[in-house]
């Protein structure tokens, strides 16, 4: 038979998605395995966002909306804009997809020709590469590393740029490691972007999940660069609302028809039920995001603890999100059952052998040196997980 697709070929299966589901599986034979690889909060949508899907489930709205979604719920996420991000925008310059994945990409698909680059710092999110190669798109690494927070700057970003640069993805606060990016730093870097003509996908999913103090910055603010910023979010991780697949994107309205059309090739509108909710989502009380927003940075605080004493890993403070991206590269040398650690992938085998714990490898990220640790889960569960660890590693040659 005639071969299949090349470009799927060239990229890679989502290594989260993977650990996760190796974990289900395990667990579904009877093995005691805690999983802490899935982004996924653990706590319930809210409940008047819940009512909301109910009310339109019976209320029969259940059929086709625009294809950019809603005129209410782009308003809705225009104004939120406007008043939360500083970003001056209206319902015409915003698309609706299913999830902020699928915003991302349709970002890309709109931007992109064969062979532009567009530079990724890492660690970034496992998607981020793969969809600039679905894009027909270069992805160029940015090395970033604990000593700068894992952030970066416009000088050191500067050496990456080329007459091929399409675009820049800044993820803050970031996926894997949660470092956040200042109001000086996006700044500069969008000082570079006008010099050399390249736009920015920012990509803000987590900006309401932020810690000490740290002030979420959208670069989308910034005047001069409004045009040429793709600001990406969604609904899945404040509001706890990830099987709902509802996001969206807000840039130029040429970009967003470029997007829309994308999209209506594709997947057409998102769920109409799920954009109903996210409309309430945004117009009611909030209060639940705060309660979630301290749970997981009490978590964050006592997963820190128990694993700063923890000798072979060592772990970075975030300063978003919910994970922890701890430093493994002490373990590597060591061995166990005849099986020497010298890979993030490694290490990831020897924590679900020996600790029953299921992390995801670093190189997943762009990261080799780090395994990544979601904190969604219970105060339980981080606990032995973390004894677990602790165990598991005094056990190694």
């Amino acid at each position: 038979m005639k071969p299949l697709s090349k470009k799927v070929d060239n990229i890679e299966e989502s290594q989260t998605i993977a650990v996760s589901s190796l974990a289900m599986k395990l667990r579904a034979e009877g093995k005691d395995v805690i999983s802490l690889s899935a982004g996924e909060p653990d706590f319930p949508t809210p409940t008047h966002v819940k009512s909301a899907a109910i009310k339109a489930i019976q209320n029969n709205f259940t059929k086709y909306t625009q294809n950019e979604g809603t005129p209410e719920l782009r308003e809705a996420v225009a104004s939120k804009l406007q008043t939360e991000n500083g970003i001056e925008t209206t319902g015409a310059n915003v698309l609706i997809s299913s999830g902020g994945k699928h915003a991302l990409f349709n970002s890309l698909q709109a931007i992109c020709n064969p062979g532009d680059e567009v530079i990724i710092p890492a660690p970034y999110w496992v998607s981020f590469p793969e969809m600039v190669k679905l894009a027909d798109g270069v992805p160029v690494i940015l090395k970033t590393n604990e000593e700068t927070g894992f952030t970066f700057t416009a000088e050191t970003l500067r050496p990456l740029v080329t007459p091929r640069t399409k675009a820049l993805i800044i993820n803050s606060p970031n996926n894997p490691t949660g470092a956040v990016m200042s109001e000086d730093k996006l700044r500069g870097i969008a000082k570079l972007a006008l010099e050399f003509d390249f736009y920015i996908i920012s990509d803000e999913i987590y900006e309401k999940i932020v810690y000490d103090g740290n002030k979420h910055f959208s670069i989308g603010s910034i005047p001069e660069v409004r045009d040429r910023v793709i600001t990406s979010s969604g609904f899945s991780k404040a509001y706890s609302m990830t099987g709902w697949r509802i996001g969206y994107l807000s840039a130029n309205k040429e970009i967003i028809a470029r997007a829309a059309k994308v999209q209506s090739q594709t997947t057409s509108n998102a769920s109409s039920i799920s954009q109903a909710a996210a409309l309430e989502a945004l117009r009611g009380d909030e209060s639940d995001l705060e309660k979630m927003r301290k749970a997981f940075e009490n978590r964050r605080n006592i997963l820190i603890e128990k694993l700063s004493t923890v000798k072979g890993i060592s772990v970075p403070r975030p300063g978003g999100a919910f994970y922890l991206f701890p430093s493994v590269k002490q373990l590597f040398g060591r061995t166990y059952d005849g099986q020497v650690i010298s890979s993030s992938t490694d290490a990831v085998k020897f924590f679900l052998a020996k600790a029953q714990v299921a992390l995801v490898p670093g190189a997943a990220f762009g990261s080799n040196e780090h395994v990544r640790i979601s904190y969604a889960y219970s105060e339980k569960d981080l606990t032995e997980a973390a004894d677990r660890i602790a165990s598991a590693i005094s056990w190694l040659d």
